[in-house]
């Protein structure tokens, strides 16, 4: 069952690892206890003072039962280990209550909002009942809205057992780890003979089954020279490959300014690892070879499900590597 905890609160306590939050009605309890209280003082009405008395009596039994609810849960949680952006994928819950004799009532698990925008979690799991020594299981939805690394180590256990006067929150601490991949968008893929110099997020064809040998044109690619043959003829000559067939691309990607030797802005960081993603992915679901080439790496060139994989979770890290 998921559904949220809907109330208005009118005053907030915190300590240690609690929060109470008055509700509405709560507050308009306690209002009634004070003018129970002024009217028994001013009267000296030994029934007011009892009403009174019975007033602050279930103050105290809702404080006492919410704590003993709260009491003796713990929860696991699990998430896939890497998720595309924008898509829904299951959150797995187990709740367990190790106490040994008290079960634990109207509980509430709610997930606070990652500062950093990375990711939401949709809507509130609700159990009405856990027995002792017992667990339920649940799922919530987790959608992925920025790539990189997303670490959730706080969870919110909330209550408002037995009579709704006050909220009472319980922070567990968790630990569930994702990586988001970057967007993948539609983009125009290079014909198979489409060459282009090493650069900023550009492709250059790697290989293929190789055609003929022919003489070299302005505007040929130094990659594509045959030096044994261009050294025998005394002129450059390049490689020329067939037009059918699995073909070899290679994506550049480079984050660093060259002038100053420091990362590119945040955007346009975002701009190129988007674009290099997507190329990676069409290119591979097409059938085409892919490998992914940095100044401080390059991977082997493939085109599984795997070797994607590999790539998109480089491409998710890019810029991040510091924070871990």
């Amino acid at each position: 069952m998921k559904k949220k905890l809907d109330y208005k609160p009118v005053f907030t306590l915190s300590y240690f690892n609690r929060t109470l939050q008055v509700t509405r009605e709560g507050g308009g309890f306690i209002f009634l206890l004070f003018g129970v209280g002024i009217g028994a003082i001013n009267t000296g009405n030994n029934l007011l003072y009892l009403v009174l008395a019975m007033c602050c009596s279930f103050i105290v039994v809702s404080g006492v039962l919410s704590e003993q609810t709260l009491k003796g849960i713990s929860i696991e949680v699990s998430l896939p280990k890497t998720v595309y952006p924008d898509d829904s994928y299951p959150l797995h819950l187990k709740i367990s209550n190790s106490k040994k004799t008290i079960p634990s009532y109207s509980l509430y698990v709610e997930f606070p909002l990652d500062p950093m925008g990375r990711y939401r979690i949709e809507q509130t799991a609700y159990m009405y009942q856990i027995s002792p020594q017992s667990s339920v299981d649940k799922s919530l939805m987790f959608v992925g809205v920025k790539r990189g690394p997303a670490h959730l180590d706080t969870v919110h256990l909330k209550t408002s057992f037995p009579f709704g006067f006050f909220v009472k929150t319980k922070r567990l601490p968790i630990t569930a780890e994702t990586l988001i991949f970057p967007v993948i968008k539609n983009v125009a893929l290079p014909p198979p003979t489409e060459y282009s110099e090493e650069g900023e997020g550009t492709i250059g064809l790697a290989g293929d089954d190789l055609y003929s040998i022919r003489e070299y044109q302005p505007g040929d690619p130094m990659a594509s020279v045959h030096w044994k043959s261009s050294a025998k003829t005394g002129t450059l000559r390049v490689k020329e490959f067939s037009k059918g067939g699995l073909h070899s691309y290679t994506l550049f990607l480079n984050i660093v300014d060259p002038q100053t030797n420091i990362m590119v802005k945040p955007e346009t960081l975002e701009n190129r690892v988007t674009e290099t993603a997507s190329l990676a992915y069409h290119l591979i679901r097409r059938g085409d070879e892919v490998c992914l080439k940095t100044p401080e790496m390059q991977t082997p060139s493939g085109n599984s499900e795997t070797h994607l994989e590999h790539i998109l979770k480089y491409l998710a890290a890019v810029g991040y590597e510091d924070q871990k």
